[in-house]
């Protein structure tokens, strides 16, 4: 699939698309407080006019018809349904990322939430991750300042409405890139967890701040390294402080491993342009069973970690260790029950309890 243009109408013949190799972990996770929607937000300098968005989303959401499905299942596997259906426009509401009902037929999966000079688009991760997200609003902004009255002279980077549609936007990255034969990554052992609940139910809100991002990049620059090195090594110091003070609480800790998941875009890391999900972790950690680190410690431990960790070689280990799940003959056959309970427990074995969440 090299960029092959193709008609919006052949796409929705079709009828159907299969789950990307990261979409099938949500069907079997979600639930009312573990949604599985992510939102990105564009403040603009003046209200916002709901007429034009409303035109903006029709306009835009045709050139993304893949977008435009809802979530089946048959006996041995979920897929994306083409519906046809425009997201919802909705008023932001208090609460962020609430739940869809995504398995209701005709159900669309993302939607736009618009409040005062806010427009935000929150997608259920079975679509696409913020790298797709983000082209969506990009495309979304664009078509509504046009249709505002705006002249937008630079549109490198935007896919236009008026673009063709490519086959690459559509394919899952994960199976392109599989390799055979490729050795696992080591075994992690299970990390802390925070020994207590962040906050009641409903746990989803929204918590405000604001930070000079050149005063940011001007602290990362004189550590030499990162933003996003910087900001996970501030976590981890943090979360050490935490684990120390719980430590002194109860004097036998059980695990003394901190881990964070750090997102890594894959379409910086392979030749692809795929607009569903593509995406993998990084698992940057420090051991406390080996002493307490100074934050400088912490900073050159993150940053070699993520560097290291952040490698093609090392990425594909992943990619082909999740891929090769999904093509076991062994897996395939089995109902789609029991491979959404099998799932969900590999998750919690594999998944969670390797890297730092709340207790519930």
């Amino acid at each position: 699939m090299k960029g092959k243009g193709i008609d919006t109408k052949s796409i929705q013949e079709i009828g159907w698309l299969k789950l990307d190799n990261a979409a099938k972990l949500f069907p079997a996770i979600m639930s009312g407080e573990l949604t599985s929607v992510f939102r990105i937000t564009a403040f603009l300098k003046k209200p916002i006019k709901f007429s034009a968005v409303k035109e903006a989303v029709e306009i835009t959401s045709r050139r993304f018809p893949y977008f435009s499905v809802s979530l089946g299942s048959r006996l041995f596997w979920y897929y994306l349904e083409y519906n046809n259906q425009f997201p919802r426009i909705q008023t932001e509401e208090k609460i962020p990322c609430t739940a869809f009902a995504a398995k209701r037929k005709n159900e669309p999966l993302y939607r736009i939430l618009v409040k005062e000079n806010r427009i935000s688009v929150e997608f259920i991760h079975i679509l696409t991750d913020g790298g797709g997200d983000f082209e969506y609003l990009k495309s979304l902004l664009y078509t509504y300042f046009r249709l505002t009255g705006n002249i937008i002279s630079y549109t490198e980077g935007i896919i236009l409405p008026e673009s063709p549609i490519t086959e690459e936007e559509m394919e899952d990255g994960y199976k392109r890139f599989f390799r055979k034969r490729i050795p696992p990554p080591g075994k992690l052992t299970k990390a802390w967890h925070l020994p207590f609940s962040l906050d009641q139910k409903p746990r989803l809100k929204v918590i405000r701040s604001e930070i000079a991002l050149d005063k940011l990049f001007e602290i990362a620059r004189s550590y030499n390294i990162s933003v996003t090195e910087y900001i996970v090594s501030v976590y981890m110091f943090s979360l050490q402080k935490i684990y120390l003070e719980e430590k002194e609480k109860v004097k036998k800790q059980k695990r003394g491993v901190l881990r964070i998941e750090v997102p890594v875009n894959l379409r910086k890391k392979f030749p692809c342009k795929t607009l569903r999900n593509f995406s993998l972790f990084v698992l940057p950690e420090i051991d406390l069973r080996l002493g307490v680190y100074t934050f400088d410690e912490i900073l050159k431990i993150v940053k070699y970690q993520l560097q290291t960790g952040a490698d093609v070689k090392q990425i594909t280990r992943f990619l082909s260790q999740n891929v090769g799940h999904e093509k076991s003959p062994f897996i395939r056959v089995l109902p789609l029950f029991i491979k959404t309970m099998a799932i969900s427990a590999v998750y919690r074995r594999l998944g969670s309890n390797q890297v730092l969440r709340y207790t519930d």
